[in-house]
């Protein structure tokens, strides 16, 4: 059995939860744990060729590597107020509110930050693996690791690390459990050490600096020059920068104490969205709308499929691309591309922030490991007419609530009233006359769209030419899919409820795969 113990030596845990900064992360997920642990390695070693370094990484890969997800003993805790701070960012050159007293002409400018923190009614806690045997050099170098970290989460969440040697009598307050989960913790997997060690840039920060001080040293101006020129063309003068780490594998976990939550139905996409943000780069408008819903899906997926085929060439398996091997459409759920509006708010202007990948139940994490690959190589989309635009991970000190998959899916409860943001499309055309029996004849449609993605059938559509929600634009303001034979596909807004609390995504219709068809909550 192995037990790690950590004790916060203030009594509070100051560390956000990654889907809102003002919610406290507790329990302790166990990569943040990790995480500590591994800049605990690369913060205290020069030579990483040396035999302790070498022995702290490979008890590290050894424990990302473990199959087994820890069991978390944690004692319940006691929310503080987020309040706001106003903390310094890097030294800019130039006048601010907040001058460097010591450095004239440098000054800090201060932004503003809310940090999650609670007292703890116990300010131990242990992650611990029941049927894991501990090699006693990997136990030695978790040893010296554990007494390196000071910190677990915000650098004021001051902590202490042991391997605990009595770990038998430990009982859990969480165990891992993705069939009822309560809660979604984020885990260490095969490749976090490397992936943290690329975020944290230590190899190109150095080789900057070290040419930088020779840019610097007039002494020798035969490799002045030759510094400068480097600086040049190898970081264009900018400084590199340390990487926030954004990708994780989680772990879904529930309290021993506490009865299992009853069962939500869901459809047949992962409640967890994969959301990225679109940020201008050369454009003539200062953001895109929703409209442009079918335009931006299309350039992310063809961006996708071109990357993968690029060197070294990445084989998409069917669960991405929505084809089979000869070709022809899967009949199989595969991953879904869908638009970030702002919408559904007083002031909402149906502007698009940004856009997420909806993955089926099944994925595997294999598949997973492949669309990671390729979307590590998408970091643009050029969409003609309108710009070429940016699309990376959204800001994790301070995400809108257009970033949170909950604004999206309703989890873990669930909510009976839906609307939609982007028009449904049928799958056939309408035959009736009568606008009362159209209307009736779509709403069927919906009925049946929402049986094929594994929900039960609402018990009342409303169908609407407008959404109910704020910010979005009438659905004939959206272009129409396109069939093969070149005729239009009509398409609709509308109000689904249904009899229980459904977990979305809800994404329904002919064109739920590029954008169209997006469902959001209308109870919130």
């Amino acid at each position: 059995m192995l037990a790690l113990g950590i004790r916060y030596l203030t009594g509070c845990v100051v560390a956000s939860d990654p889907d809102s900064r003002t919610r406290v992360e507790w329990p302790p997920h166990p990569r943040r744990v990790f995480m500590a642990l591994a800049a605990a390695h690369f913060q205290t070693h020069v030579d990483f060729d040396s035999p302790a370094a070498k022995a702290e990484r490979a008890a590290l890969e050894w424990l990302e590597n473990l199959a087994e997800q820890p069991a978390i003993h944690a004692s319940a805790i006691t929310p503080r107020a987020a309040v706001m701070h106003y903390v310094p960012v890097n030294d800019d050159p130039g006048h601010s509110s907040a001058p460097v007293q010591s450095a004239p002409g440098i000054s800090r400018n201060r932004q503003p930050r809310k940090f999650a923190r609670a007292w703890l009614d116990d300010d131990v806690a242990f992650l611990f693996w029941n049927n894991v045997e501990t090699p006693d050099e990997v136990a030695d170098a978790l040893r010296g690791l554990c007494e390196k970290v000071t910190r677990i989460g915000h650098s004021i969440s001051l902590a202490q690390m042991w391997l605990e040697g009595k770990p038998d009598a430990l009982a859990p307050t969480w165990l891992p459990d993705n069939e009822q989960p309560t809660r979604q913790l984020r885990i260490a997997t095969r490749g976090t050490l490397a992936y943290l060690e690329r975020q944290f840039n230590r190899a190109s920060i150095e080789e900057y600096w070290g040419l930088d001080e020779l840019a610097n040293d007039a002494s020798n101006k035969k490799r002045q020059k030759m510094a400068r020129k480097k600086l040049k063309e190898r970081f264009k003068n900018r400084i590199p920068v340390r990487l926030p780490p954004d990708a994780a594998a989680w772990q879904g976990y529930r309290p021993t104490d506490a009865e299992p939550e009853p069962e939500v139905p869901g459809t047949y996409f992962d409640s967890r969205l994969m959301v990225f943000e679109l940020r201008r780069k050369e454009s003539a408008y200062r953001s895109l709308d929703v409209v442009a819903t079918l335009q931006i899906t299309a350039r992310l997926r063809n961006g996708m499929f071109q990357r993968a085929d690029e060197e070294p060439k990445i084989a998409l398996p069917e669960s991405i691309t929505g084809h089979r091997s000869d070709g022809a459409s899967s009949e199989r759920p595969h991953v879904a591309i869908v638009p970030l509006p702002f919408v559904g708010h007083e002031h909402a202007d149906g502007r698009l922030m940004g856009v997420a990948l909806a993955l089926p139940r099944d994925f595997s994490s294999d598949d997973r490991r492949t669309l990671l690959r390729v979307l590590a190589r998408v970091d643009h989309l050029a969409l003609g007419p309108i710009g070429t635009w940016q699309i990376g991970a959204p800001d994790a000190q301070r995400p809108a609530a257009t970033f949170l998959s909950r604004t999206w899916t309703a989890s873990p409860r669930g909510v009976r009233e839906w609307a939609t943001v982007t028009p449904f499309v049928s799958d056939r055309h309408a035959k009736a006359k009568n606008p009362a029996a159209y209307r009736e004849e779509i709403a069927a449609d919906i009925r049946a769209a929402c049986t094929r993605i594994g929900i039960d059938v609402p018990v009342q559509v409303v169908v609407i030419p407008v959404s109910a929600h704020f910010g979005v634009p009438a659905a004939h303001e959206f272009p129409r899919l396109v069939r093969k034979d070149g005729s239009e596909r009509r398409h609709t807004h509308a109000i689904l409820i249904f009899e229980q609390p459904i977990i979305g995504p809800i994404l329904i219709g002919a064109g739920r795969y590029r954008g169209y068809g997006l469902c959001r909550p209308l109870e919130q």
